[in-house]
């Protein structure tokens, strides 16, 4: 009777966990609706400290590697230099190196004989063979205006580390455009907002830039972490580094193209965000602003907790009988704030249904995988349209099994179980 108990007021307390992150997310959005969202800074005189720009790549497709530098080239500055660092085989490499027309001076493109360390491994490479007082760190499929390094030159002489905007730029399939909308909530609810708040802003690997001495004195990118960007965003905030996000500096960048690109790309994040979980409690000693920096390290793993103590305590209804009123108390509170969080975050897709269920599932595996240290691969996401719409064979192989435990209750006489399961496997299944 009293593991019945534990477990019910666990499973509310789960509902009330997942949904305070939503709740809280539409509380930021409220705060800076009306407000001037610009960053101000006199662009007119240009000084002269000088910038590299580092790029970590790997089975990245050779048009993808000719446009950045084609992008990067047009940067109207005068003292910065590209360092986009391979971790492809020889082949590869000298396919990327012949499709380029004309590599500038100021690019190299160097290939590492030892990829160890994963994307960190990379970046640190690239960084101890640069030059530049100021780092500019950004992905391949990453495109920039024309002033993006005078804005970000004028904004490091005010702040030692700054994260930037993130715009996707393609939006034609329903994944993408869910994606571009996803993303410009992120940006308002989880940069601007914590911005303006005072909170700790984390760096996004993908837009970032920091100076050389900061950087430095931090230390290098950690190697093998899988969010290498969310563990840097720990370490400075633990060394009062304050990173601010500019909002007026915008990098455009690509959306997963597919379903199954989506899930791994979440899935990833997740995964990171598990990793990091006691890193993360560090962030306690800052108080109230660490308290939310921890959510915000761990909100994979937020979103997805009441879905994961659901599928335990139904699964265990064979075990432990569960009160009815646990089920309804925590799935009511969970569907409130689904609907609050719906309203704000207005997203027009005929798909939503199965976009959210790939969201929530990518998010519950990859966490637990992170929090767990079990061995996952660097997957690049695709930057073209090539991979197949369909989730993995274990994410099948897991609904299947929530499929056959529902029935097996069912036949137990445990029909609120049951239904609870099927509605479960419903929600993988609607994504095949």
């Amino acid at each position: 009777m009293q593991v019945s108990i534990f477990l019910g007021f666990l499973l509310v307390f789960s509902s009330l966990l997942s949904s305070s992150w939503l709740v809280l997310q539409v509380y930021y959005i409220k705060s800076i609706k009306g407000e001037e969202i610009e960053n101000r800074i006199d662009l007119q005189s240009q000084n002269n400290h000088k910038i590299s720009i580092i790029i970590a790549i790997r089975n990245e497709d050779t048009d993808t590697i000719n446009e950045l530098i084609q992008n990067l080239r047009n940067i109207n500055y005068d003292n910065y230099e590209v360092i986009i660092v391979s971790d492809d085989p020889p082949e590869k490499f000298r396919e990327i190196l012949s499709n380029i027309s004309k590599i500038p001076e100021n690019v190299k493109i160097i290939r590492r004989s030892e990829n160890k360390g994963r994307k960190a491994g990379a970046l640190n490479y690239g960084v101890n063979i640069s030059s530049g007082e100021y780092l500019v760190f950004l992905d391949a499929e990453a495109r920039v205006e024309n002033d993006f390094l005078i804005k970000i030159s004028k904004y490091l002489t005010q702040f030692d580390a700054i994260a930037m905007r993130l715009r996707v730029r393609n939006k034609e399939n329903c994944v993408e455009n869910v994606y571009y909308q996803m993303t410009e909530h992120s940006m308002n609810a989880l940069f601007l907002a914590r911005d303006r708040k005072n909170f700790i802003i984390f760096p996004n690997g993908s837009a970032f830039a920091i100076k050389r001495r900061i950087f430095e004195r931090i230390g290098e990118w950690k190697e093998g972490a899988i969010t290498e960007d969310l563990e840097m965003g720990i370490r400075l905030a633990l060394s009062n580094v304050k990173v601010k996000f500019i909002n007026n500096i915008v990098i455009y960048t690509l959306s997963p193209f597919t379903l199954s690109d989506l899930y791994f790309q979440i899935k990833r994040w997740a995964y990171g965000s598990g990793e990091l979980f006691f890193e993360g409690l560090l962030l306690l000693r800052k108080g109230l602003r660490g308290l939310e920096g921890f959510l915000y390290v761990i909100q994979w793993g937020i979103y997805s907790a009441f879905i994961f103590f659901l599928v335990l305590t139904s699964v265990l209804g064979f075990i432990v009988n569960i009160s009815p009123y646990f089920y309804t108390i925590s799935i009511l509170i969970y569907t409130i704030s689904i609907l609050v969080y719906s309203i704000n975050f207005k997203v027009n897709s005929y798909n939503l249904h199965k976009i959210s269920s790939v969201v929530l599932w990518s998010s519950l595996i990859g966490f637990i995988q992170g929090f767990l240290h079990i061995g996952t691969k660097w997957r690049v996401t695709p930057k073209t349209n090539k991979s197949k719409d369909e989730l993995p064979i274990s994410i099948k192989i897991f609904g299947i099994l929530l499929f056959i435990i529902s029935f097996l209750e069912l036949l137990k006489g445990l029909i609120f179980e049951s239904l609870i399961l099927f509605s479960l496997f419903l929600s993988i299944a609607i994504v095949q």
